[in-house]
């Protein structure tokens, strides 16, 4: 983990959580309650990026109340962060393009 104490301060989590900042207008490690928002809005992107590249749709079973659930506290701490919906779906976009840079994709 590259040292780090947690895997959000790796280098791969900490440049989603600087895009989410990016697009949220908010700053990463100032506050709190934005950096629990932050650390969420990017853990839960991700998460559901690859839910739905491995088919998952959302529904109201299985895998798909889960990633139905995941995006719904994703947008709960968006809406927390002063942004509107369309602004999550700029992240899972990101993420698989860092990912795809560190070919871990």
């Amino acid at each position: 983990m590259q040292g780090r104490t947690t895997n959000y301060d790796t280098d791969l989590m900490m440049s989603i959580i600087k895009e989410s900042a990016k697009i949220t207008g908010r700053e990463y490690g100032k506050n709190d309650e934005v950096n629990v928002s932050l650390r969420v809005l990017t853990d839960h992107a991700r998460a559901a990026t690859f839910l739905i590249g491995d088919g998952v749709i959302p529904s109201n079973e299985g895998r798909g109340y889960v990633l139905r659930k995941i995006i719904r506290r994703a947008l709960r701490h968006g809406n927390y962060l002063d942004k509107k919906i369309l602004s999550f779906i700029k992240s899972p976009a990101k993420l698989l393009k860092i990912l795809k840079l560190l070919t871990l994709i």
